[in-house]
C-alpha cells in the first residue's frame, strides 16, 4: 500500500504542476522598425514576349502585428537595360504593385532596378539568365517501409563549359504555396541534369505545375540559405546555423539600411505533371 500511496502522491503533484502552468506569457519581440520589402522577379517564359512584368513593394511589420501586409504606394520604379540604356517605367497600381507593359527581355543582358521612395534611392543590378529546355519528368518513391514519399525528377540538358545555376519551382494543385529547389552543375557540367522534389502531399491525381529557371550564382546562394532556414530542406539531423539573409537591393543614401527581398531576372521553361 505504501508503494501505491507514493505513486498516487507523485501523480497528484504532477497534476498540480501542470495546472499551475496556465499563465499567459507575453513575449517581448524586438522591433527594428519597418523595412522595405522588394519582390522584384522579372521572369520570361520561353516562347512568350515577356513584355508585361510586375514588381511588388511592401513594408515589414512587427512580429505580432495584426496587419502583416503593408503595401508601398507612391514610389517611382524603373528598370534600365544597361547595354542600350532602355528605361522601363513600372506604373504604380496603388496596391503595392508596379507594372510595365513594354519590357524587353534579353538573355545575358544586365538590368538595373531603381526605386525612389521616401527620399531614398534603392538600387540592384542583375543579369537575365537563360533556362534549359525540360526533357522529361520521372516519378519515383523516396524512402522505405512506411516512411515513403513520392519524388519528382525534372530532367534537362546542361550547357557545356558554362557555370550554370537552376531553380525548380513545384506548384501542387492541393497546396497553397510552391516548393523550391536549387542546384548547380558543379559536378554535372555538359551532361543531362535533373532537379528533384519530394513531398508527402503528392498523391494520385494531384497536378504539379513545374517551372525550371536559369538563375545567377548570387541568387542561387540567396535561395540556398532561404530554403534551409525556411525548413523546407530536411537535409539531416544537423540543421544549418541561421545566418542573415541579405538580398541584392541597397539604399544609395544609407548603405546601413537593411532592405529585404531580391531583384532577379530569369528565363524559364514550364510544364505540368499529374501524380499517378
Amino acid at each position: 500500500m505504501i508503494n501505491i500511496h507514493n505513486r498516487l502522491g507523485a501523480f497528484l503533484i504532477m497534476i498540480g504542476l501542470l495546472n499551475s502552468c496556465t499563465d499567459v506569457i507575453d513575449v517581448n519581440v524586438p522591433n527594428g522598425g519597418a523595412r522595405l520589402v522588394v519582390d522584384a522577379s522579372i521572369t520570361w517564359q520561353k516562347g512568350i514576349l515577356g513584355e508585361t512584368q510586375t514588381i511588388n513593394l511592401r513594408e515589414s511589420t512587427a512580429f505580432f502585428d495584426n496587419n502583416p501586409d503593408v503595401p508601398v504606394t507612391g514610389a517611382s520604379v524603373t528598370v534600365t537595360k544597361e547595354n542600350d540604356g532602355s528605361i522601363f517605367v513600372f506604373a504604380d497600381q496603388n496596391n503595392g504593385s508596379y507594372t510595365a507593359t513594354d519590357f524587353v527581355p534579353e538573355l545575358n543582358a544586365s538590368y538595373t532596378l531603381e526605386i525612389l521612395y521616401n527620399g531614398n534611392s534603392y538600387t540592384a543590378t542583375e543579369t537575365l539568365i537563360a533556362a534549359p529546355v525540360i526533357n522529361r519528368i520521372e516519378q519515383t518513391i523516396e524512402g522505405s517501409g512506411g516512411d515513403t514519399e513520392i519524388q519528382l525528377q525534372v530532367f534537362f540538358d546542361d550547357r557545356v563549359d558554362v557555370e550554370n545555376y537552376y531553380l525548380g519551382e513545384f506548384i501542387p494543385s492541393n497546396l497553397p504555396l510552391p516548393s523550391l529547389a536549387v542546384i548547380s552543375d558543379e559536378f554535372t557540367d555538359g551532361n543531362e541534369n535533373f532537379i528533384e522534389n519530394d513531398n508527402e502531399n503528392y498523391v494520385a491525381g494531384v497536378t504539379v505545375g513545374i517551372n525550371v529557371y536559369g538563375i545567377s550564382q548570387r541568387y542561387y546562394d540567396y535561395l540556398n540559405i532561404l530554403i534551409q532556414q525556411s525548413g523546407s530542406d530536411e537535409g539531416g539531423p544537423f540543421p544549418t546555423t541561421p545566418v542573415q539573409l541579405k538580398g541584392n537591393c541597397t539604399n544609395v543614401n544609407n548603405s546601413n539600411e537593411e532592405v529585404l527581398g531580391y531583384f532577379r531576372l530569369g528565363e524559364f521553361d514550364t510544364t505540368s505533371y499529374t501524380i499517378n
